[in-house]
């Protein structure tokens, strides 16, 4: 964006004109907030540089509508340059007089009605500590609604992390585009609603964002639909590879996932006791019995062959314990399957230290002949950020700290990434493009909810949807259907299996139009 910001200027549009705008916008999104102008009052507090300046145009425009204005700085205004020292002085001379913070030696009056956070921008990626200066004013505007002028104070503006302490806000005024330190947990959660405006930023020679926010018309291509003359076959045909004693469950759940989502035939290869259970459970399911014992092991492939020939996509992981047996059955399965593949939780976890099976199955996909992608070889990951943080050798703290690096990270082994949380992501290894979901909170918070994903996605495989759609598709859908088991259920109680009977009902009201991004 600051490239974006410089093209503009050096093309005749002064970095004054681009303040004045981005500050009045501020303003418009405080009136607003407040109800109305007069007889309200709004605290602005400014940082130094940018950020503060467009504080500063919004003081003194909020002064002109009527509005009581009283402006704290955190630095010497002696201290202000460029942009913001000019309007600095204008805010001066339209009568708002700054008021120099101190700890100690400042406090609010009360009876204020909004709040200006102009303290940090988007280049901000340090830690506001406990008991700061800064974190004492804070603490004073979470009493406030807040409006954050581009991005909340204390939320690093490109990975959305918060470390210490950060501003709420209840409406960010974004300038141009979103950034994406709001657009990922935990920054999304303290921007409120987020208003992008136009300021006039030249953005035409920005080759691509960081990131994209996914809308529901971006996935409406994606949903599932059938033509009258469709049939079994030709809705697809998913193999789930999963389960074991312990974890029947998971197995199930992954059906039940890609059966909601609209595949034709689902067939759960399993082991005996699994197989048992899940032909009294789902009758709408098939089972193969993919080994004699209570385990998975690499025979199982040579076990299911036949039916692989036939199948249009294969899910592997849930429920399928941990072991050398299942590595070595996931090693096989990742060097002789080519059906498109989704990798989920055990499976995941065999893959550690294995990115040279990623990266085989990525070449499949794309040759490098000149021939382009093909659904052969698609490989989907599905980690959670303990997963995430094994397949790429670092800790959970790493990822969470910056989960759109990391998501892109494993990606370029070879893959397409969902790197599943709040707001998750969609990273194809093709373009290393990266999409954030909006959908979805903390009821998908609960065991198997993940399993239902995975069998979700393997659906739009088999549909012969390419792989970074299916994998938006059925995540958006999930959210989707998460917020609906909610609506129904309230979100502590949710379960998976709620979920995956919410799948066609968020399928069709995406079709409708009917939901909204938060």
């Amino acid at each position: 964006m600051a490239r974006a910001d410089k093209a503009t200027i050096d093309a005749g549009t002064t970095a004054e004109v681009l303040m004045d705008r981005a500050g009045r916008a501020v303003a418009r999104a405080a009136i607003r907030l407040m109800g109305g102008r007069y007889g309200k009052r709004a605290l602005v507090v400014c940082g130094k540089g940018n950020n503060g300046g467009d504080g500063f145009v919004a003081a003194r425009v909020l002064r002109a509508e009527g509005v009581g204005v009283d402006c704290v700085v955190m630095f010497d205004p002696a201290e202000a340059g460029g942009a913001a020292a000019h309007h600095l002085d204008l805010m001066r001379r339209a009568g708002v007089h700054p008021d120099r913070f101190e700890l100690g030696k400042w406090e609010p009056r009360y009876g204020y009605d909004v709040a200006v956070d102009a303290i940090f921008g988007t280049g901000f990626q340090g830690t506001v500590e406990e008991g700061s200066d800064i974190a004492h004013v804070f603490e004073i505007l979470d009493y406030l609604p807040v409006v954050a002028a581009d991005i909340p104070s204390g939320v690093d503006g490109t990975t959305g992390a918060v470390r210490g302490e950060a501003v709420r806000a209840d409406v960010t005024v974004a300038m141009q585009a979103q950034k994406t330190g709001t657009a990922l947990a935990p920054g999304s959660d303290r921007a409120g609603h987020v208003e992008v405006v136009d300021i006039g930023v030249d953005l035409s020679d920005v080759t691509a964002a960081s990131a994209s926010l996914v809308e529901a018309s971006d996935v409406a291509r994606w949903l599932p639909h059938r033509e009258p003359s469709a049939h079994k076959k030709s809705a697809g045909w998913v193999v789930v590879l999963a389960g074991s004693e312990a974890m029947r469950g998971a197995a199930l759940l992954t059906c039940r996932g890609a059966m909601r989502m609209g595949a034709g035939y689902v067939t759960l290869a399993t082991t005996p006791s699994v197989r048992d259970a899940a032909t009294s459970v789902l009758p709408e399911l098939l089972c193969e019995r993919a080994s004699d014992e209570d385990v998975l092991g690499p025979e199982a492939l040579d076990r299911i062959g036949d039916l692989l020939d036939r199948a249009d996509a294969l899910a592997i992981g849930p429920g399928l314990g941990r072991g050398e047996a299942q590595s070595r059955l996931i090693e096989r399965v990742m060097r002789e399957v080519d059906l498109p593949l989704v990798v989920d939780a055990d499976a995941l976890n065999a893959l550690e230290g294995r990115s040279d099976l990623i990266g085989e199955r990525g070449r499949r996909r794309y040759p490098g002949d000149g021939r382009g992608a093909s659904l052969a070889g698609v490989t989907v990951l599905t980690p959670h950020p303990a997963e995430l943080a094994r397949l790429l050798g670092t800790t959970s703290q790493e990822v969470v700290g910056d989960r759109l690096s990391a998501a892109v990270a494993a990606a370029r082994m070879g893959a397409v990434v969902v790197a599943k949380g709040h707001r998750s992501i969609v990273v194809d290894h093709g373009d290393a493009e990266a999409s954030i979901v909006p959908v979805g909170g903390p009821e998908l918070a609960t065991a198997g909810t993940g399993d239902v994903l995975t069998g979700a996605i393997a659906a739009r495989l088999a549909a012969g949807t390419w792989g970074t759609g299916a994998a938006l598709v059925a995540t958006y859908v999930h959210g989707v259907a998460g917020e609906l088991a909610a609506g129904t259920h309230g979100g502590e109680g949710v379960l998976a299996g709620d979920v995956a009977e919410a799948l066609p009902v968020a399928v069709e009201r995406l079709r409708a139009g009917l939901t909204s991004e938060r």
